[in-house]
């Protein structure tokens, strides 16, 4: 578990140090292990954090106890999202190793994240999973006004890559983004539809002749 938290050593924690009670290493070791019993919320991490106080203290001191959900929502606001999101995924590269086989992009929608009032948009993601591991590695959301050739760049950036294959779809289908993977020492499995007409033209001539 102390391996988790290493690579969050370079999060900056904009509390203001005379007023921290809580530290952010606990904070994220209460939250890793309640997440991995079943919380969803800061009032089920809270709940956890009061029942197994005795199993936190085994690895941090947690001197003060544990923080109200209240208070962890108000930490977790301070947080540079996309800082915490590198510092994760590099916690979890730590624990995984280097992703050998398969690595799948694909974009999906959140369920039920369209909004009516407000004619809010749906959020779409794009996310990396390991098909070995049977995890995700990252994600990373698509702006209301870009698609996801901008975001898998974004992704690609985040993950460590090397010695794996990626696959994704036809809209990865972009000479940037395999660019990108070749750069981070790993292969690429791209779709393509008849809506790419030239390239899909030569890539079938190509086959034909070999």
């Amino acid at each position: 578990m102390i391996v988790f938290l290493d690579p969050f050593r370079s999060l900056p924690d904009r509390r203001q140090r005379g007023k921290v009670i809580y530290s952010l290493d606990e904070v994220l070791l209460l939250c890793l292990l309640a997440v991995l019993t079943g919380a969803e919320s800061f009032v089920e991490i809270t709940r956890f954090g009061t029942k197994k106080l005795g199993l936190l203290h085994r690895f941090r001191a947690f001197a003060d106890g544990t923080s109200s959900h209240d208070q962890l929502g108000d930490i977790f606001a301070t947080l540079d999202a996309e800082n915490f999101q590198h510092c994760f995924i590099a916690s979890v590269a730590s624990l995984t190793g280097a992703p050998a086989g398969v690595i799948a992009i694909d974009g999906k929608t959140v369920r039920r994240s369209y909004q009516e009032k407000g004619r809010k948009a749906a959020i779409h993601m794009v996310s990396a999973f390991a098909a070995r591991q049977r995890l995700v590695l990252g994600h990373v959301k698509v702006t209301e006004k870009s698609n996801e050739i901008v975001a898998i760049p974004k992704l690609l950036d985040m993950l460590a890559i090397n010695g794996a294959i990626v696959t994704i779809d036809a809209m990865g289908c972009q000479r940037a983004i395999a660019r990108k993977i070749i750069d981070k020492r790993a292969d690429y499995v791209l779709s393509l539809n008849d809506t790419q007409g030239t390239l899909c033209e030569e890539i079938e001539v190509f086959v034909e002749e070999q």
